[in-house]
Formats: C-alpha cells, structure tokens, sequence
C-alpha cells in the first residue's frame, strides 16, 4: 500500500468530519476510541502529555506549548487538527511531520481490522499520532482537541496539565447554543487531581469551570498576565501566549528562559501557518484560519488598524458556520470578493454573495480561491490591505 492508497482509504472508508461536517450518523463519544486504544496496546499513555480545548486558539497555544517545551531540550509530538495543505500535519514532531511510509506501513498492518470496527477518520489519525509518537520515543505528547472536550476521543489520555483557552459558540448541533452548555463540554476534559489552566475568565463560563474543577478535585489556574512575546502577528495571539505560559511555568518553573525563547520561535520550531501570516506585502496579503465570529471580531479590529489604504476581503465560509454574524462584522466601505472552496463542505460563493447583499456587503463571486485572490490583487492599491480567509478551506486552497 502506498502513502496516497492509505490516506484515499481513510478518507473514504470512515466518517470523516472535516470532509462531511456532522450529521446524524456522526460518531462522538470515547467508547469508539478506548476500543480502538486498547486493541492498539494503549499508545503513548506512557508519555507526558498535555491536553488543550477551546473555542479559540486551541491550535495556536498548542503549537506553543510545544515549542516552549522543544525550546528546552525535549522532543515534541503534537497532534492537532484539521490540517491545511497535507494530511501529515496533524502528526508533527517539531517541523517534522509523520512520514509517509509510517502513514502507509500502519493503515496496511490495521486496515481489515478498522474496516470492521467502522472507527471514526478523527479516532483513527488520532491513533497513527500516538502509535508513531510512541515508536519516536517523544519526550511529551501535545493533544488538541477536535471538537468539544468531554466526549472528543482525545479525551482518553492522562495528562499532566489541561489548558482551556476561550468559549464561543461554535458547533451549536453538538455542544449547546449558550456559553454556559459549550462551556460544560469543554470542561470535561478536566480530571481529578490533574491541574487545569483557563485562560477567558467572565461570569458565563467561569462558574462552569470552577464548579467542574471542585467536584473533580483537579487544581484551577487562570492564567495569568504575560509580557512575553511571539512571533505569531495575531493581536489576538496575547491570550494564547497567557495560557501556553502558564501551562509551561507548572511544567517546567526552572526552564522560564527557555521556554519564553521557544514561545518567541512557534513558525520556525513548529511550522504553524495561517495565523495572520503575511504572504505578500505590497499590497499587503495576510492570511488567518479564524472561522467563526468571535475570531472575526479581532481579526477585522486588527485589519483596520494596520491597513494603510483600503480593505480588501477574500472570503469563503463552511457550510455550517454562522456566516451572517462574521459579514455584519465586516467594513461597509471594504472591497468584497466571496469565493467557493474545493471542499464539499463549503458555501458556495453564489450562496454567500446573497446573503451578503441582504446585509449591504455587495462583491464579487468566485468559483475558486486563487481567482479571487488574483481579482483583489489586481484591483488592489500598494498600500491596501487584503484579508484571505473566514474558513481553514478557504486557507488550504492557497496556492503559495
């Protein structure tokens, strides 16, 4: 079997979020998961791991936390989700991500087994991460969660510090319509005795975790201030480095001056993309994988102070996103150019032009990312500034 055969089969022989979105035959739930855990001999429960939810910035912390930690010596797997340009991007131990042939070798030893259990694309890679973290003797284990918390299938390890970073209401079928229901989900990833970190504090949510931490006996940190600094451009990033510091200082309290070094270095420890990355500078093309309309309220705040000209958005959206709230959100006297994406996930942008002009944002439609983009460049002044975005599709259909 080869690496494309392996990944062609995960893709279709499984339900597979990121490609279907949810629907009534979705699977959610760690029965699946510690069935799939225990058959494979419980890969990576022997390893460090920390484990991190959110709304928000549960990537970007992440990559954080596993930076810090390589900055100090260790060798890192990070699992994360959903990927951009490559499926081996959810496995990465540094810059590394897991190798083809690992991809190919493990789907052909277990494939007849998973072809009768019907496990999940999500529980799956999330096995090849820790089967491969484990065969690479990693050091520690970053988790970030898919979706949720309680019942996401990362939710099976024992770690060493949990880290929620913010609530919004993202997922609404399948974690509640209040901030008080999403926050219940992702505080179930808090276990007995086992620290947690939160990061937003306000009286909606903070109660929830309070109240969680106390019957679980699991020790509740907000995090706390920072003036550390990193190289991720994102305004919004000042409230990940809080949490990802906070969680770093509980691990490693004799490592501070390492760790802050590894924070400063995320993009060249890492390799995170799309968060406010900057791909071309004259006019400006910033890029940002934020997709729902707590994201976009720190992302348009950001977009006007720094634009110099005129605003320019190149924007697709997921099907099951509350693309209203983002485009109210949006400058009425921007420049707009709404466009499809290659997943079969997305809103059309014929769908998503109309629901614009009801809202006074009136652009132009595009079949494909590349040629709005290419549209937006071309009318675009030098110092105009053109936001690439409103969906992780839209991001991973970047020709760069």
């Amino acid at each position: 079997m080869t690496y494309l055969e392996a990944v062609d089969w995960l893709y279709a022989a499984v339900p597979n979020f990121q490609r279907d979105g949810g629907n009534k035959d979705y699977k959610i739930g760690l029965e699946g998961p510690l069935q799939l855990w225990e058959e494979l001999g419980y890969p990576g429960s022997q390893i460090p791991t920390v484990h991190v939810a959110g709304t928000n910035g549960k990537g970007s912390s992440s990559h954080m936390i596993a930076a810090g930690l390589i900055s100090c010596g260790f060798r890192v797997g990070l699992f994360s989700s959903p990927h951009l340009f490559s499926f081996r991007e959810r496995a990465k131990i540094g810059t590394q991500m897991v190798p083809e042939s690992f991809v190919a070798r493990w789907i052909q030893a277990h494939k007849s087994d998973f072809e009768k259990s019907g496990y999940s694309f999500f529980e799956l890679t999330l096995m090849l991460a820790l089967s491969w973290f484990t065969q690479e003797e990693v050091d520690y284990i970053v988790l970030e969660t898919g979706m949720g918390g309680r019942l996401d299938a990362t939710n099976i390890c024992d770690p060493e510090v949990c880290l929620i970073t913010n609530i919004g209401l993202d997922h609404k079928e399948w974690l509640g319509d209040t901030r008080a229901l999403v926050a219940t989900e992702k505080a179930g990833i808090i276990k007995a005795g086992v620290p947690v970190v939160v990061v937003e504090r306000d009286e909606e949510t903070s109660k929830v975790f309070t109240q969680t931490a106390a019957q679980k006996g699991a020790p509740l940190l907000w995090a706390a201030p920072s003036n550390y600094s990193t190289d991720l451009q994102g305004e919004y990033q000042s409230e990940n480095v809080r949490g990802a510091a906070t969680v770093l200082s509980l691990l490693l309290p004799e490592y501070e001056r390492r760790w802050v070094q590894g924070i400063q270095k995320v993009q060249e420890l890492t390799g995170l993309f799309g968060r406010w990355s900057e791909i071309q500078r004259s006019p400006r093309v910033i890029c940002d994988t934020g997709h729902n309309p707590e994201a976009f309220k720190k992302l348009v705040a950001q977009a006007q102070r720094e634009c110099q000209g005129k605003l320019h958005w190149v924007l697709g959206t997921a099907a099951d996103k509350d693309s209203s709230a983002i485009i109210r959100l949006l400058p009425h006297e921007s420049h707009f150019y709404w466009t499809s994406c290659s997943s079969p996930r997305c809103k059309t942008a014929e769908a998503l032009g109309a629901e614009a002009q009801i809202l006074g944002r009136i652009g132009r439609e595009f079949s494909d990312v590349s040629a709005a983009l290419s549209a937006a460049k071309t009318a675009a002044e030098k110092n105009d500034l053109i936001f690439v975005g409103g969906s992780t599709f839209v991001v991973a259909d970047l020709q760069l």
